[in-house]
């Protein structure tokens, strides 16, 4: 299997209208990993809750946005004011004073310190990290449901070893009686068969009731009650390939989502720290208003009347014993505290890919050597079988022959399972894991 084809294997362009209508996964007859993905991915909860946090974030920049546009307010006053001894000397003898008003006003701010473009710019930085969040549930999940199914593939495959290890039991069975009914075997030889053929059976239920544990897990993960059977797993390397190691490094330099998240963060602490300077300028604002008015008393006409106003509004905070240059500073603490997790991380994704990587080197030779030694073992039952029908090999020879085939060839499918799972635990280092289902959704 070449490095290309192992990507395109994890969701074929064929899937598209799978992934638009995941219910017609469970009418098909075998269940495939990438089927298994698509339904998990559209079932599970946490993912559909990042959905509604990403809309959420995407609804702040169009909130923040508002702040560059003037706003329309209303006001209204309604004040009375009784004196007992009035403090300017008026005609008339009432102590009373009103005022009503009434009026709009248009509200716009001029300058800001660039607080509005910051805040504008953290918002879209939050819509970038919760679209990172999504991404890493979502390679979480895929992770976690690939290896649950090659584990269930696992244990399906030993169960077809164990039952054509039974079936040949049974042929020898058969075999043992007609000598021992001819005198040419002994009661412990058909009795020793029928002992291992019960262990073996004992073996193959715990098997099965493993299945239903496996099954049950599967089914919570993909949160579906039924699903199909499992299609069966290509269990045969034609050609087995990888790129150099070096390669898959540049992979997870360009699709780990972690690393993503950090200049993310990294970006967000700069913005912040860009919004704290914006306390270093004046704050400007202008206001126009329309107005009603009505003021009541001796002195007044007590009749409506309206006005035009015009106010800009100045501040600018001079001396705060360096509070904001104090946070300036903390700010680039975090900047470089990040640069720091950034390396770490680097060097942590370079030792996860050179273990998975060395893994599959490993287990690639496994099943080379592991693939002759299941057709030597496979020779030698044949052999030994003759001999035993001729005579010339006791039972001891039999069953040992048999219990050395079924091991070999357990092992070899405990080595396939291993390449599969250690070329997903490669993929999800790279960050590739959930490439191709970006690739085809935004198809």
């Amino acid at each position: 299997m070449s490095d290309k084809t192992s990507k395109r294997t994890l969701l074929p362009f064929s899937l598209i209208l799978l992934l638009l209508n995941p219910a017609l996964l469970l009418c098909q007859e075998d269940l495939t990993l990438d089927q298994a993905w698509i339904i998990a991915l559209e079932n599970n909860y946490t993912l559909q809750q990042q959905e509604n946090l990403i809309e959420k974030a995407r609804k702040e920049i169009s909130i923040q946005q508002t702040d560059y546009y003037p706003s329309l307010s209303s006001s209204g006053l309604l004040a009375r004011a009784n004196f007992e001894k009035f403090p300017m000397k008026l005609p008339g003898e009432s102590n009373t004073v009103g005022i009503d008003l009434i009026g709009l006003s248009i509200n716009q701010s001029i300058f800001s310190g660039f607080k509005t473009k910051n805040m504008v710019a953290s918002a879209r930085e939050k819509l970038v990290a919760q679209e990172i969040r999504k991404t890493l549930i979502q390679n979480s999940v895929l992770l976690e449901v690939g290896d649950l199914y090659y584990d269930l593939q696992y244990n399906l495959l030993q169960q077809q070893t164990l039952e054509s290890s039974i079936n040949r039991l049974k042929n020898q069975q058969k075999r043992i009686r007609n000598l021992y009914i001819s005198e040419q075997a002994t009661p412990y030889d058909t009795l020793e068969i029928s002992n291992k053929k019960l262990q073996i059976e004992n073996q193959l239920a715990v098997l099965k009731d493993g299945e239903q544990i496996l099954w049950a897990n599967l089914k919570y993960l993909l949160n579906e009650e039924e699903l199909p059977p499992l299609s069966p797993l290509a269990i045969e390397f034609n050609q087995i390939s990888l790129q150099d190691q070096a390669d898959y490094i540049q992979q997870a330099l360009v699709f780990r989502a972690e690393l993503k998240n950090l200049s993310t963060q990294k970006k967000a602490q700069v913005i912040y720290s860009d919004g704290l300077k914006a306390r270093y300028y004046p704050q400007l604002s202008a206001s126009f208003g329309f107005n009603f008015l009505k003021m009541t008393g001796d002195l007044f006409i007590d009749e409506w009347t309206n006005f035009y106003s015009f106010l800009i509004n100045f501040q600018w905070e001079l001396w705060n014993w360096n509070r904001d240059s104090r946070k300036v500073e903390q700010a680039r603490l975090d900047i470089k505290n990040i640069e720091l997790q950034e390396l770490q991380l680097i060097q942590d994704i370079k030792h996860q890919i050179k273990i998975a990587y060395q893994n599959l080197l490993s287990t690639q030779k496994k099943i080379v050597l592991q693939k002759k030694l299941v057709s030597q073992e496979k020779d030698k039952y044949r052999i030994t079988e003759e001999r035993y029908n001729q005579g010339l090999a006791t039972f001891l020879d039999l069953d040992s022959s048999e219990l050395d085939y079924t091991a070999a060839e357990t092992e070899l499918y405990k080595n396939y399972i291993n390449w599969y799972k250690n070329r997903l635990q490669l993929d999800f280092a790279t960050g590739f894991i959930s490439q191709n289902i970006e690739e085809v959704s935004n198809d």
